[in-house]
């Protein structure tokens, strides 16, 4: 999503947290959340070392990926909820890298495109591919998408939407991966590692949400 002009202070990984509670999330929900913060503060962590020209911040994106379903006490546009709950909250530039799932495919699919519902900064990018490769634990994207369009069986406008989403996620993993490893071919990083081995590494790195 487009920046607004108005920056917000940085929360802590407990703050963030209790707004969770505040807003009624479930205990599986709030786990998944930690999961995603943890696997996204990991690889922004390691695309900040290795692309130090980038406006990458770890910890900004730590935060996103804790908040990412906080919308989630509602069933509708979940994303959008929570980018308006964010905004409410004072947490303007956390609400501007939330953005995840398939609200965009489903805009098409409305016939109204609405380009702004894409991920559009490398922050923002991070927390989607996160949120795209953890459920409760790590997973491949297309164990993630094969999950959602079970869960969603009922939802045909929205199993739609995850299927129109595969390549552009799978676009996603082959620039952020790419960028974790640039120039220094570190393993740790990627390298030449499957993702779903670069998954695991990234779940339990450097956080200890």
């Amino acid at each position: 999503m487009k920046q607004q002009q108005k920056n917000s202070a940085m929360i802590s990984p407990g703050t963030a947290l209790a707004m969770l509670q505040k807003y009624g999330l479930s205990q599986s929900r709030i786990r998944h959340c930690r999961g995603v913060a943890r696997f996204a503060y990991n690889l922004a962590h390691k695309i900040a070392d290795t692309n130090p020209e980038l406006a990458v911040n770890p910890e900004k994106v730590r935060i996103a990926g804790l908040l990412h379903d906080i919308g989630r006490y509602c069933d509708d546009n979940h994303e959008l909820r929570g980018v308006e709950i964010l905004r409410a909250e004072g947490l303007h530039d956390i609400a501007e890298i939330i953005m995840h799932g398939s609200a965009y495919e489903l805009s098409v699919l409305n016939g109204k495109e609405n380009i702004a519902l894409l991920p559009s900064t490398l922050e923002n990018k991070i927390v989607a591919y996160a949120d795209a490769r953890f459920r409760l634990e790590p997973v491949s994207l297309r164990d993630r998408i094969d999950e959602v369009k079970q869960r969603r069986c009922d939802e045909p406008a929205k199993i739609r939407s995850v299927e129109m989403a595969i390549e552009r996620f799978t676009q996603l993993e082959n620039e952020l991966l790419a960028l974790a490893r640039k120039e220094r071919g570190d393993r740790t990083a990627g390298g030449n590692s499957s993702p779903e081995c670069n998954s695991r590494r990234l779940s339990s790195d450097k956080s200890t949400l």
